[in-house]
């Protein structure tokens, strides 16, 4: 009976196949991620000299692939689904690229968007990454910080870089709560790969002995 029911499956398959209805496979996983985000700057985190609310909050993305891959089409948003700013070149395997309050103003006006920037509230928010295709817009990434992430100076991100955990950047302005994300006193790090150690973590004889 069990082979029965497998060749009948295997013939139903074929048959879609043959008519062009076949189950499509599975996408495969996202190489372009969030992962660094800061949301209340109390310094001139652009270089551009001035310190200003709007235009030092920044996102950072990263390409946790292992292949390049072509930015265009990658937009944020945020809840509101409204459109901040649109990425554009190509991103080698393990880079990163931040986008700063600034630039996502200058991207909104070029366009013809109302001019807020990336507006990143500081009693929580969250931050989406889309990727515009011809055919359909799919929402690759997003993550929602809570108002302790969005501190002076205190930026969430992954840790590592492109990892599936998320912690707080906090050097500039410790975190001592025990809420998760949990602080790492290592500094934001915009546009650049974080290079704060790993945390290192207790172990006992015995469990050592097991990984051998």
């Amino acid at each position: 009976m069990v082979l029965w029911n497998r060749f009948v499956v295997l013939a139903c398959l074929a048959a879609l196949t043959a008519t062009g209805l076949a189950v499509a496979p599975r996408s495969a996983p996202a190489q372009v991620l969030l992962n660094e985000i800061l949301a209340d700057p109390a310094r001139d985190w652009d270089g551009d000299g001035v310190y200003q609310y709007r235009d030092d909050e920044w996102v950072e993305i990263v390409n946790a692939g292992s292949s390049a891959v072509s930015l265009e089409g990658y937009r944020l948003a945020g809840a509101d689904t409204t459109w901040r700013y649109e990425f554009s070149g190509t991103l080698d395997p393990g880079a990163v690229r931040v986008v700063y309050g600034s630039q996502s103003y200058a991207w909104e006006k070029e366009n013809g968007a109302p001019q807020y920037g990336l507006r990143l509230a500081n009693g929580g928010g969250e931050i989406g990454l889309w990727r515009l295709g011809a055919s359909d817009t799919v929402r690759v990434d997003t993550y929602v910080y809570r108002d302790f992430e969005a501190e002076d100076d205190r930026s969430t991100g992954r840790f590592p870089d492109g990892a599936s955990e998320w912690r707080l950047y906090d050097a500039l302005n410790p975190y001592e709560g025990t809420e998760p994300p949990l602080g790492t006193n290592c500094l934001p790090s915009p546009g650049e790969r974080v290079s704060c150690p790993l945390p290192q973590r207790a172990s006992t004889w015995g469990r050592v002995k097991r990984m051998y």
